[in-house]
C-alpha cells in the first residue's frame, strides 16, 4: 500500500493536473488504507460472523425493497426505482451478486432444514433479483468469478476448471432464459459494434472510445505516465481536438482501474498496484480460513469488474471491498494468545 499511494505521491512532481486537483485524484484510493485498522479489529472469527449477518440482513432488506417498489404506488412513496435501492444498478447489482453467495454459505452451515430452506430462497432471490430487476453488468461478472472461486475453495487448482464450466453453462442459461440479461448482453455487444456511427453516447460505446485514447497517451509515456491527477485534462484536450459530438466529452477516467494507473502512473505505477493487489490476496489465503478464502474471492471479482470500471477508487464500490477484505482476511483462532508473564518489580 505504502509503494502504490508513494508513487502516486512522486507522480505529483511532473503532472500537468492543479495540485489540489492531483492530490483529490489520490484521495480517492483512501478506502484501501481502511483494511489495515480494520484487520486488526475484527480478527477473532464472532465479529466476522456478525458483520457477516448484519450485512446479509442489510442486502435482504434492499432485497424486499426492490421487489416492493415495483408496486408504482410504492414507488412514488418512496421515491425509489427497483433497481437502485443501494445508489445505483451497477452498486446493487454487486452487492445482491455478494448476498447471493453469502446465503448459500449460511445454508450449508450446521442448522436444520428450515434454516437451509430459508438461506437457499433467500440466495435464489437475490439472483432472481439480478436477473430481472437489476440491470448491472458488473453483478453478472461478479456472480462468473463467484462461481469459479467456490470450485476452486472446494477442489483447490482442480477445480477452477470445473467452475469455468460450470459458469459457462449457469451464464448460458440466465442469457437463454432471461430477457434481461439477454437484452441488456446484446446490447452491450451492439454499443461496442456500433459505438464509431453511433449518434448517441453509451455506456459501452463511451469506454471504446476512452480505451483506445487512453492506450495512445500510455504508449506515449509508458514508464512514468502523464502524473498524477493529469489524465482529465490531457484526455479532454485531445478529445476535443480528435472527435465531435459525444465522444468529444471530457472525462475523468476510462473506466478501467488498470488502464487510469498505468496512464496516470505508468508501468512503475500499474506494477506497485498489482503487487499491492497480489500481497492481499496472499494474506487473504494465508491462513488457510474460510474468511480469508471469501475475502480473496470478492478481491478477485473486484479485479474482474474494474477492467470495464475504477471499482478500487469509485465511493460505494471502493469502500465495500475495502470493508470486506479488511474484516475477513485475518483471522485468529480461539486459544492463540499467549498470556504474557507477569513484570517481575526490582
Amino acid at each position: 500500500m505504502g509503494l502504490y499511494i508513494g508513487w502516486q505521491v512522486i507522480g505529483l512532481s511532473y503532472t500537468d493536473a492543479s495540485m489540489s486537483y492531483a492530490l483529490k485524484s489520490i484521495f480517492s484510493d483512501r478506502k484501501i488504507l481502511y483494511i489495515l485498522p480494520l484487520a486488526l479489529v475484527f480478527s477473532d472469527e464472532r465479529p466476522k460472523r456478525r458483520f457477516l449477518m448484519f450485512f446479509l440482513a442489510t442486502c435482504a432488506a434492499g432485497l424486499a425493497m426492490s421487489f416492493l417498489v415495483i408496486n408504482p404506488h410504492l414507488h412514488w412513496r418512496f421515491s425509489l426505482n427497483p433497481d437502485s435501492v443501494f445508489r445505483s444498478n451497477v452498486t446493487q447489482s454487486m452487492i445482491f451478486a455478494l448476498a447471493g453467495f453469502l446465503s448459500l454459505w449460511f445454508a450449508f452451515q450446521n442448522g436444520g432444514r428450515v434454516r437451509k430452506l430459508i438461506f437457499c430462497a433467500l440466495a435464489v432471490a437475490f439472483f432472481l433479483n439480478i436477473a430481472i430487476l437489476t440491470p448491472g453488468r458488473s453483478g453478472y461478472v461478479v456472480c462468473l468469478v463467484l462461481i469459479v472461486w467456490s470450485f476452486a475453495m472446494w477442489r483447490g487448482f482442480k477445480g477452477v476448471l470445473v467452475g469455468f464450466v460450470a459458469a459457462l453453462l449457469i451464464a448460458a442459461v440466465a442469457f437463454t432464459a432471461s430477457s434481461s440479461v439477454h437484452d441488456r448482453v446484446m446490447k452491450g455487444v451492439n454499443e461496442i459494434n456500433n459505438y464509431t456511427s453511433s449518434s448517441e453516447e453509451s455506456s459501452l460505446g463511451i469506454r471504446m472510445v476512452l480505451y483506445s485514447t487512453t492506450w495512445k497517451m500510455i504508449l506515449d509515456q509508458p514508464i512514468l505516465g502523464i502524473g498524477t491527477g493529469g489524465f482529465k485534462q490531457r484526455f479532454s484536450a485531445i478529445a476535443a481536438e480528435k472527435y465531435t459530438g459525444w465522444r468529444a466529452s471530457p472525462a475523468e477516467d476510462p473506466h478501467n482501474q488498470y488502464l487510469f494507473v498505468t496512464v496516470e502512473n505508468g508501468l512503475v505505477g500499474l506494477a506497485t498496484f498489482l503487487f499491492m493487489i497480489g500481497m492481499i490476496l496472499k494474506y487473504c489465503l494465508k491462513g488457510g480460513s474460510i474468511y480469508g478464502k471469501m475475502a480473496a474471492g470478492c478481491l478477485l471479482a473486484w479485479c474482474a469488474t474494474s477492467l470495464f470500471s475504477g471499482h478500487f477508487r469509485t465511493f460505494p464500490e471502493g469502500h465495500l471491498i475495502a470493508f470486506i477484505v479488511g474484516i475477513l482476511m485475518v483471522y485468529r483462532p480461539p486459544g492463540t494468545i499467549e498470556s504474557q508473564p507477569e513484570r517481575q518489580d526490582t
